[in-house]
């Protein structure tokens, strides 16, 4: 019997570890989508460039914010380099007017060694 007490207090453990472990993940990921959203004032000193939007899908809400906001996948055309295409998140209350596919937009990138971070320039957005 004192085995079978000792089997279970060890799979209860395992079973917690694993439960903390999924919550850490969680939280992470959450932190992450909302750094992504909010993170798009370390490019003030970027390059801009003309980007072509490809797709427009709307969030009606995040998680941890609970606004809505959108993702916009990006075709962007630099002045020097590689044209490259990445994916933009914009809350909705920073959008003057909301941009469709097919629409030209202006854009400012940063390289940060390998990856581009890309922000739309809500400045050359024109109004509804």
């Amino acid at each position: 019997m004192e085995i079978l007490a000792l089997h279970s207090k060890q799979i209860l453990l395992i079973l917690s570890l694993v439960l903390l472990i999924a919550g850490g993940l969680w939280i992470a990921f959450r932190m992450r989508r909302t750094l992504l959203l909010l993170g798009g004032g370390n490019v003030p000193d970027g390059q801009t460039a003309e980007a072509v939007v490809l797709l427009s899908e709307e969030h009606p809400a995040s998680y941890l914010q609970g606004d809505a906001y959108y993702t916009f996948q990006v075709h962007v055309k630099p002045v020097r380099g590689r044209n490259f295409v990445t994916e933009v998140h914009v809350l909705r209350e920073q959008l003057k007017r909301i941009p469709q596919a097919g629409d030209r937009v202006s854009v400012k990138y940063n390289y940060s060694g390998r990856r581009r971070n890309v922000v739309l320039n809500l400045d050359s957005l024109p109004s509804v």
